[in-house]
């Protein structure tokens, strides 16, 4: 497996960035958006799922760089299981309002992502950034591997267990890949972000 790195002038263009929704929420937010938006510019995936809807500052910016023909998924839990997330709106402090600040077409799923089917979501590409620890990326990304899609997109790459557990995911996608497929994985080191895309 390859794994490169990049930095965030690598990806950001001004002409990639036209149009796009900005995201000053959290320090490093503005930077790590701005990837994401160019990522989806760059490699125009139909289908789209979020793992992580929090309150849908993230789901718009996935569907407007994706544009009107997109078909955009973002999954988060259903309120009775609420109490399991740090990120859910509701231990934020803002009640209920999972996806609210999303205006802009998309479909909200609601579900536990270590119990979820993503197989009846097969998507050309992914954004996970729901729990950040070792089992949930690790568990999500294994599941979206099987699916082959295009593209991944990690957010809260930079902690560790989340690292880890994205790369042993790949790991062993490569031991059990189908013939002649392979990701590369991209770490934006100056920013949150990783990435893999698919090379079939």
């Amino acid at each position: 497996r390859i794994m490169i790195r990049q930095s965030y002038k690598d990806i950001v263009t001004p002409e990639l960035l036209k149009g796009a929704i900005e995201n000053n929420e959290y320090h490093g937010f503005l930077e790590d958006y701005h990837v994401l938006h160019c990522l989806l510019k760059i490699y125009q995936p139909k289908t789209f799922l979020e793992i992580g809807t929090n309150r849908g500052r993230g789901t718009s910016i996935i569907k407007n760089a994706l544009g009107e023909d997109s078909t955009v998924y973002s999954l988060d839990l259903p309120t009775e299981l609420a109490h399991i997330s740090l990120q859910h709106p509701i231990n934020e402090g803002h009640g209920d309002k999972v996806g609210e600040l999303c205006k802009l077409p998309y479909t909200q799923l609601r579900g536990d992502s270590m119990k979820f089917d993503f197989s009846q979501y097969p998507c050309d590409g992914f954004f996970v950034d729901g729990e950040h620890d070792f089992d949930h990326p690790f568990r999500e990304t294994t599941e979206i591997l099987k699916g082959c899609p295009r593209l991944i997109v990690w957010h809260d790459s930079d902690i560790k267990e989340v690292w880890e557990a994205i790369y042993t995911a790949l790991a062993n996608f490569k031991s059990n890949a189908p013939v002649n497929k392979y990701y590369t994985l991209y770490r934006v080191t100056d920013t949150r972000i990783a990435y893999a895309v698919l090379n079939a």
